[in-house]
């Protein structure tokens, strides 16, 4: 029973169509479709859903939206309308979208809190009046923030609404009811898919593995993000800031803005007092002493904030192992999970039991499925912190057979603020996944991974000049050469599990 995963090339987003030939008959799967842009191709968003509405007839078996980013979900909030032309058997999303779950409502309204605050902070921070650095931070928070959507800076009130709206879609709108699917579930061996196995690896069902900033209305950094957002209302507003603190319609959100003031009112002034500013500090407000000036400092956490929140979000990825059960083969897709998540994993309790023909029961942990895997989706666009080292990658033993892809647009990445920083594929880790795949590892934005002095676009791949020697990549292209099973197409790239 032959296995193709298509990865299609639309940029910094993933979208993966797996179809299973069950000797004549296909299934088909399909893990997300979203993306931030796609510089480097220029494939759109709907030039994929074309492809996956002609190549699987309009029949999609099983729909998978790992977790609400928009690079993974823009797609069914953005063509809906296409989406709903196809027929869905079956739908799965991660136990933390199950709208009656206790306790994803604590994590949904974690986010939702935070992600509120960090939306009027950014908008703040880069008002006409802030400095250089205040700026900067505020573009960096809206960059992240675009995860969930690009309407981020109009406010509070919209925050994620738009991949809120996009997972909806799938939750609610199309044919076949949203399943929720959590590592406690049993082992997974679908009817309708005879000789493959689903085993659920995350998200974890708790919020320590999830996240750092503990449950809702408890921790330093919730009451934080309470306090960041009173401060970014009062900046925004230019009142001055007596009378911001004495006006009883943001009484609680300015009791928390009070609490986290480094000095006692009595020592504080308005920049909006002309007076006092003129008398005590007009040096201080001029522009070129940008660069000694604090008033937006209480602000500037906001960025190590945002990149919190999205951790936690990445850490709710509905990860997942499939294995073909006639030779134990296994295929990763951990979509965007973090360390908390593939950490979880290897918890002793996370156990499977198979049984085969004659009735023998074998225990599965987690390490045994790493080991037996030969396919592996490079958690979120191959970043620095995606894909564990001891836990992940180093268990990873098939070694003559190991292929990964990576979706990704370097190009598009490099432009997010600040400009440089959003380092995919990380250094490090491209070259260890270069040296455990022998070369067999796929990039959505340049097909096979190639040596930095031949690329296109030198600017874009400069950092990985001299990542490994002319030796190793003339053996890794010879591999690649070699490996008859991944076809890279304009649009897509192939690989073939025969």
């Amino acid at each position: 029973m032959k296995v193709r995963v298509r990865m299609y090339r639309q940029g910094l987003g993933d979208s993966f169509l797996i179809t299973f030939d069950l000797g004549g008959t296909e299934k088909h799967m399909l893990i997300d479709c979203g993306s931030l842009g796609a510089t480097t191709t220029g494939v759109k968003l709907s030039d994929v859903v074309a492809d996956i509405r002609s190549t699987t007839k309009d029949h999609i078996h099983l729909l998978i939206a790992t977790h609400e980013h928009w690079d993974h979900v823009r797609a069914f909030g953005e063509l809906a309308a296409e989406f709903k032309k196809i027929k869905f058997d079956h739908i799965w999303m991660a136990w933390t979208e199950n709208p009656k779950d206790p306790l994803a409502q604590k994590v949904a309204k974690n986010k939702k809190d935070l992600g509120a605050a960090l939306s009027a902070a950014s908008h703040a921070l880069t008002t006409p009046t802030a400095t250089k650095e205040s700026n900067g931070i505020g573009l960096a928070v809206r960059d992240l923030l675009g995860f969930f959507g690009n309407e981020t800076l109009l406010g509070a009130g919209k925050f994620s609404e738009q991949v809120n709206d996009a997972m909806n879609v799938v939750r609610l709108g199309l044919d076949a009811p949203a399943e929720f699917h959590s590592p406690e579930d049993p082992l997974i061996e679908p009817d309708w898919l005879p000789g493959f196995r689903f085993y659920v690896l995350g998200p974890p069902r708790d919020l320590g593995a999830l996240n750092d900033t503990g449950e809702h209305g408890s921790s330093e950094l919730y009451g934080i993000a309470r306090a960041l957002q009173a401060a970014a209302q009062f900046r925004a507003s230019g009142r001055d800031l007596a009378a911001y603190l004495a006006d009883s319609s943001i009484s609680e959100e300015s009791a928390d803005f009070e609490s986290q003031m480094p000095f006692d009112s009595r020592f504080r002034y308005a920049l909006n007092d002309e007076k006092m500013r003129d008398t005590f500090y007009s040096t201080y407000s001029s522009k070129s002493e940008d660069w000694r000036r604090v008033d937006d400092d209480w602000l500037h956490g906001a960025s190590d904030m945002a990149l919190q929140l999205d951790s936690a979000t990445n850490n709710t990825s509905l990860a997942l192992a499939i294995e073909r059960i006639s030779d134990g083969k296994i295929l990763l897709f951990p979509a965007d999970a973090q360390e908390g998540n593939w950490l979880s994993w290897h918890d002793p309790k996370m156990k499977w039991t198979t049984t085969d023909a004659a009735g023998k029961k074998t225990q599965i942990a987690a390490t045994d499925l790493l080991n037996r895997t030969v396919f592996y989706k490079v958690g979120h666009h191959s970043s620095h912190n995606a894909t564990a080292r001891a836990k992940g990658l180093e268990l990873m033993q098939q070694d003559q057979e190991l292929v990964a892809f990576i979706p990704v647009d370097r190009a598009v990445a490099l432009k997010r603020n600040p400009p440089g920083s959003w380092k995919m594929p990380a250094a490090l880790l491209y070259r260890r996944l270069l040296e455990k795949c022998q070369g067999r590892v796929v990039r959505s934005d340049l097909g096979w991974a190639d040596d930095a002095k031949n690329a296109q676009n030198k600017p874009v791949e400069k950092e990985f000049t001299g990542m490994a020697t002319t030796a190793e990549w003339t053996k890794w292209k010879e591999s690649q050469k070699a490996t008859a099973n991944v076809t890279v197409s304009p649009n897509y790239v192939d690989y073939v599990l025969s």
